[in-house]
């Protein structure tokens, strides 16, 4: 009888594992409530970017300031909001570098629907530390 539970215990924290897992992953669709994946390491970068429009699209051009550990696989979430705040348009881009610790990368978005504003927020990032690869 503690067999079945135990095994009717393991099935279920299999079951939530794979749940939450499934929630997480890259395929995750931003939104403007949803800016990151990555909350965490969200503070540990800066960004500073200008947009620049024709009738059409935008481009979007920056730099991402790291102030911790060497980064790699850095995405950043571009959006194009209308004057309520709406997304009408957004993409993810890698940066075009590795974000050296404690330095910057440059950053290029291209093709954003044109828009009242933007916003660029890290969507994910992940840091090198000791030559492994970890967030």
């Amino acid at each position: 009888m503690q067999r079945g539970s135990r095994f009717a215990q393991l099935a279920r924290l299999l079951l939530l594992a794979v749940a939450v897992g499934a929630c997480a992953t890259p395929e995750t669709t931003p939104s403007a409530s949803l800016t990151t994946l990555e909350p965490a390491a969200s503070p540990w970068f800066k960004l500073g970017w200008s947009a620049e429009p024709d009738e059409t699209r935008a481009r979007l051009d920056g730099y991402i300031v790291n102030t911790y550990g060497q980064a790699a696989r850095v995405q950043l979430l571009a959006q194009a909001l209308n004057a309520s705040d709406n997304v009408v348009d957004q993409k993810i881009n890698y940066t075009l570098a590795t974000v050296p610790g404690f330095g910057r990368s440059y950053f290029n978005i291209e093709r954003l629907a044109a828009a009242d504003h933007y916003q660029v927020t890290v969507w994910s990032a992940y840091f090198l530390q000791g030559g492994r690869l970890g967030p």
